[in-house]
């Protein structure tokens, strides 16, 4: 019998060892890009009734590569995936303010492959606003008509 637990504690820290064996920081050997991307990343959901409507991934782009996306303005990747297509219904701002300008990122641009969390049912869309002076949180907002309004926070860069 003893050695029967031997055998099971060998084993165990054995696989211990070699789950451990890789570091956090080797998982993101790819690309540095990558790393950056999951630290000012954040996931939101719609929630209605116990019943997901929609899913934001949103990268704060300031954050990640500060001097490609030094332009004056407040740049965010965000992936929008809505359910029963009803992705025109949900009104985005930050910090009350809409967006002046949103650009698509297909699935061939190198930015998509270094999306943090991403959906491959979602589409992506470079969304820029207007610098905003007096605030050192950005308020990211999504609103519905029906459904409960849905926000994240970034710390300003």
């Amino acid at each position: 019998m003893n050695n029967i637990k031997n055998n099971i504690l060998i084993f165990g820290f054995a696989t211990l060892l070699i789950g451990c064996s890789q570091s956090a920081t080797s998982v993101f050997d790819r690309d540095p890009i990558y790393a950056q991307n999951v630290q000012y990343s954040k996931v939101i959901k719609s929630v209605d009734k116990e019943t997901v409507n929609a899913i934001f991934n949103i990268t704060y782009l300031n954050s990640v590569e500060t001097l490609k996306w030094d332009n004056d303005k407040q740049n965010f990747l965000i992936g929008t995936y809505t359910f029963d297509n009803n992705a025109s219904d949900f009104n985005l701002t930050m910090n009350d303010a809409s967006q002046i300008s949103s650009k698509e990122v297909t699935k061939t641009d190198p930015l998509y492959e270094n999306i943090a969390f991403r959906n491959g049912w979602a589409k992506y869309n470079i969304v820029t606003f207007d610098e905003v002076d007096d605030n050192k949180t950005l308020t990211i907002k999504y609103t519905h008509p029906t459904f409960q309004t849905i926000q994240a926070r970034f710390l300003k860069e």
